[in-house]
């Protein structure tokens, strides 16, 4: 078994460097969506990146929840496309934390680990597991096409 506890590793630089710009963070929400997000520890990457944009600031996860609460009857305003995401879903593949096929990214055994220890460590990630939870696996692929569908229209 793989220790957790020293794979988290921050070096220090001269500048600080905000958290979402960090690789392993980013890794960490990807498993934290697939894990609480998606079906069977599957998402498509347009998934993956609504849950990202929304966890880039307390407005947006609020706003995706309003949308899941109100049964889809709030308006979600158009998402973005976050490049960082991009490099981070690389980064989990490449460490064999997840798997890409049939247009999803999956939970591989490495990153099912990783992410039940970021769930069992209490003070990770505390607000973003408490809304990702909320809105569990209440967006659904099918939803995800309906919401493309109504911005390719807009």
């Amino acid at each position: 078994m793989v220790d957790l506890k020293n794979y988290i590793v921050f070096t220090e630089r001269p500048i600080p460097l905000y958290p979402s710009y960090r690789p392993m963070y980013k890794v960490s929400l990807i498993l934290l969506i697939l894990s609480i997000n998606g079906y069977a520890g599957k998402a498509s990457l347009l998934k993956l990146h609504l849950f990202s944009w929304a966890l880039k600031s307390h407005k947006n996860l609020d706003a995706l929840k309003e949308f899941v609460v109100t049964n889809y009857r709030k308006d979600l305003k158009f998402f973005g496309i976050e490049l960082t995401l991009n490099r981070a879903l690389n980064l989990a593949v490449a460490e064999k934390l997840i798997s890409f096929h049939d247009d999803k990214y999956i939970l591989l055994n490495k990153g099912t680990e990783f992410v039940n220890y970021l769930i069992q460590t209490q003070d990770l990630f505390i607000y973003e597991k408490q809304v990702l939870k909320v809105i569990g696996k209440k967006i659904t692929e099918k939803k995800m096409d309906e919401l493309l569908k109504y911005w390719k229209n807009a």
